[in-house]
Order: C-alpha cells, then structure tokens, then sequence
C-alpha cells in the first residue's frame, strides 16, 4: 500500500471514529443540571412599608353657606374660577333675614329665663328641704322623749303601793321616780299640789289619778308633734320633687341648642350681610348661586336643632311641656335651612386620604416619610392625621396581599381614614385623582434577611430549598416576619451562612441537584 493511500485511510478511519463518538455522545450525554442564584443567609435590616393608593383632595377646603331663600345680588365666580385671598365671591341683600334672625333670639331669650327660673327654684326647693329636715330631726327628737316619759309615768302609776295612806317618805320617794322618768319640776309641783288637796289621806287612787292627769297634756302634744311629723313628711317629698335637677339640665340642654342656633344664624347673616371673601388662594369647585334669584339649597340643612325628642321626654309634665313648646314655637318657620353656595378648594395644600385595615392601622404613625407618586413624579410626603375611628371599606392594597405570606388577612370589611399630606406639589397632583402612597413604617436592624422570591408557599404554610455542599437541594419549611419590598425577617428554619435557592421551579423536589450561576 502506497504511502499516500495509508494517510488516506488513516483520515478515513478517523473521520469514522469522529462520527461513531458524536452518535454515541449525542445520545447518551447526561442532561445538564438546571442553573440558579442562590443566597447566602446573613445579617441584614427590614425596612417595612406599607403601599397602597389614595385619593387627592385639598387640605382646606372651605364651604360657603347660604340661609334658604335669601336674595342674591352678585355672583362673582364660576366653577374652574382660581382666586386670590381677598377676593368677592358673592354678595346677598340680607334684609329679609331680620325677622327670622329676631325668631332665633326670642326663642334663645326665653329658654335662658327658662332655665334661671328652674335654677332659682331647685336652689331654693334645696334650702326649704334642708329646713324641714332639721325641723324633722327636733320633732322626732320630741317624739321620742315625750314618748318614753309617758310610757315612764304609766310604769310609775302602776307600780305606786297599795296602802292607805301615803307618808312623807313615800311621797319622796314618788316625787324621785317622776324626776326620774323625765317630769320637769313645775309638773312634779302640780301633781304634789292636786294631791295635797285631797280630803284625807292620800290614797293608791289619788296619786294614780294626779299622774294620770299630768300625762294628759303630754298625750295631747305628742299627738300634735305626731300631725306635725306628717306635714313635715309631705313637705319633705314636695321639696325633694322640687330639688331634683333633671328639669333644670334640661332647661339648660335646651338653652344651650338655642343659643347655639341664635348664634349660627347670626353668624351666616353676618357673613351675607358683609359679602363673601375668599379667604385663601384657590379654585372654585362648586356654584349654586344665580345672581337676582333667591337662594335654593340642592341639599340643605336645618337651621334649628330638632327638640321633638326632648318633648317626647317631658311629655308628663305638664308645665314643663307648656314652657318648651312656647319657646320652640319662637321660631315661627321650623323648617330654616341653609345650603352650600359656593366651595372653595385650597390648592397649595394637598392630601391624598385612603381607608387602612385592622392588620395595618398600628403600624402608621403620624409623621412618618411618605413617597407620593403620581403620572411618573414621585413627591415627598409626610402621615398627618390616622383616625381612631373605622369606618366601612372594601379596599385591597398590595401591603394587605403580602400578609397572606406571614399568616395575615387579605383584607377587612372596615377602614381607618389615614391622611398624607403632599409636599411641593405640581401639575400632576390633581383634585380627584388617586395617587400611589408607599409609607416607610417599621425599621428592624441585625436580624436574618430571606429573599422573597425564595419563598414557596403551599396551603398556608411556607417553604425555601437550601443547597448543600454538594449543590443538592432540600426543601425546608420556614417562619418570617416583617418585610420589605425585597426581603423577609427570617424566623425558623435556615440558619445563618446556609444557602437558599431564588426563584426555584415548580419542578423542583427534594434531592435535586443544581448548578450555581457565576
């Protein structure tokens, strides 16, 4: 064989072998290991925040009102109107007013006699209470000792010895028994005296029937100290009836609200008579004035308070039920209202309000740094107000999602009013819209940082894969906390230096074996 044909096959030979190799790589090479980033467990801070949208509106806005059917004689502004401090919006002729505003002050006028009439007569129904205890207190005390003398004079007549004839010593000795049972000196004298005077001896009888006359008038006075006691007693229940307090509060619940609707009648006269001024910069958002029309409210409000459930109170008493309703019937037209003329929107002050969940309220704080965004800008802000109060809400924010991940609620059926106020706004930040509020709430410093993405959460209950040394997987079930927009406060179930897979497949199982991007 010539040289040139051994090379020949030699190439051959090699070509051949080349291709058998590609053959048998191509269909028996091992799958290669699916390539992932993974995170190493360390020390890190959670910056919490709470996200969610709001609505814009002005941090001042003022409603001008108007009394139902006052005249209008200028409107000087239309809806889309910006004015300045100082300028006129409206002017009224207010002289149709004056009686009705004379109805508010008549009827203020008699609920403050009212209530000082009441006043007087409780203090001075207190002092005759006090009077007629203290009478009581010494009728009853006279009572008593009238009582316990009679009753002392019948055990002495009943105890006087039956002989015929008294002696000198016997009539000490009865003399000290009626000292002792509370006779005064004058009636002792009286009874030796009507004794003396008996024909004869004294008898067992005669003293019997001297005692017997003395008690007498002690009898006739405590039946008259008795009848007094009665009287007394009526008197007392009189005066406590009188002494009770609950007509005057309400005399005085009823002079206040009266005052009161005096006063904030007076106050919207005023206000027309001297023409309205804006107070501020801002737009004119609302007109429901025509100028040379009577003023017609779209939704209107009374004017006076509505008393009828007070009347409903006193309605057994007679003389209270005659005095309240003349001074309600004062205000002849119980139906004055008043109504928005004019709405005035502050617009160098904005707001952007939202509703917050049971799960969220106690991490907002007023104060706290707030980022606004809206078409594209983003503007600083800052937690003003957060309301102690719930109302019914029916939102769903991104910050209520992400609590599924730590075992908290999606949402609630009621809300908190929160108020962010926007600071330097432009352009873009306009009355009505919804702006996006991301609020920087809890910080926790040196704890264990999890990615998020590691997360897998099957039924409740949450997962991350770590990577051995070898770059096997194991699935382990976690605990997190509190969280950023990238990461979870790890609890239980990795410990610190241990790796976990980021963003694992579904497909992924205990055992698996993984490669590591560079």
């Amino acid at each position: 064989m010539t040289r040139a044909r051994q090379i020949g096959t030699i190439i051959v030979t090699i070509v051949i072998l080349v291709l058998i190799g590609y053959v048998l790589y191509t269909n028996f090479k091992p799958e290669p290991l699916p390539e992932y980033n993974v995170t190493e467990i360390k020390l890190g801070d959670i910056q919490s925040t709470y996200e969610t949208t709001g609505t814009v509106v002005s941090d001042n806005t003022e409603a001008y009102t108007a009394i139902t059917g006052v005249k209008v004689t200028a409107v000087n502004v239309k809806v889309g109107d910006s004015v300045k401090a100082g300028d006129v919006l409206a002017q009224f002729d207010v002289s149709t007013l004056n009686s009705q505003l004379k109805e508010y002050k008549t009827a203020y006028d008699k609920a403050l006699k009212a209530y000082n009439d009441s006043v007087s007569a409780t203090n001075t129904a207190k002092q005759n209470k006090a009077n007629a205890a203290a009478q009581m207190n010494t009728v009853n005390s006279e009572i008593a000792r009238l009582e316990q003398e009679i009753k002392a004079a019948e055990d002495t007549k009943n105890q006087t010895p039956d002989t015929p004839e008294y002696s000198q010593e016997q009539l000490d000795a009865l003399i000290q028994k009626l000292k002792d049972s509370g006779f005064s000196k004058e009636e002792i004298d009286k009874i030796i005296e009507s004794l003396k005077n008996s024909s004869g001896g004294i008898t067992k009888e005669d003293i019997e029937s001297a005692i017997a006359n003395a008690t007498a008038t002690k009898k006739l006075e405590l039946a008259q100290k008795q009848s007094q006691k009665q009287m007394l007693e009526a008197q007392l229940s009189l005066y406590e009836a009188q002494s009770d307090e609950t007509a005057s509060s309400i005399y005085k619940n009823v002079m206040e609200q009266k005052k009161a609707d005096y006063e904030s009648y007076k106050a919207l006269v005023d206000s027309m008579k001297n023409g309205w001024v804006a107070s501020s910069d801002g737009l004119v958002t609302e007109v429901n004035l025509v100028a040379g029309q009577a003023f017609t409210p779209k939704a209107s409000k009374s004017t006076t308070t509505d008393l009828s459930s007070i009347m409903k109170y006193v309605s057994g008493n007679n003389d209270m039920t005659s005095v309240l309703s003349d001074i309600i019937g004062s205000v002849t037209d119980s139906n004055a209202s008043s109504g928005t003329g004019i709405t005035l929107e502050n617009t160098n002050e904005f707001v952007a309000e939202f509703s917050v969940g049971k799960y969220d309220i106690l991490s907002i704080k007023v104060g706290q740094r707030v980022k606004v965004s809206s078409l594209g800008s983003d503007y600083e802000g800052e937690v003003i107000y957060v309301s102690a109060t719930a109302s019914e809400s029916s939102s769903l924010d991104i910050s209520s999602i992400a609590s599924t991940f730590t075992g908290g609620s999606s949402s609630s059926s009621n809300g908190a009013l929160v108020r962010v106020k926007i600071k330097n706004p432009d352009e873009k930040i306009i009355i009505g819209f919804d702006v996006d509020v991301k609020i920087d709430t809890e910080k926790i410093e040196n704890v264990m940082v999890l990615p998020i993405d590691a997360v897998v959460t099957e039924d409740s209950t949450n997962f991350v894969y770590v990577v051995d040394e070898n770059n096997k997987v194991s699935k382990r079930e976690i605990t997190v906390g509190r969280f950023s927009d990238d990461n979870y406060e790890l609890l239980t179930g990795v410990e610190q230096g241990e790796r976990v897979v980021d963003n694992p497949k579904t497909s992924m199982a205990e055992g698996d074996k993984i490669a590591i991007k560079k």
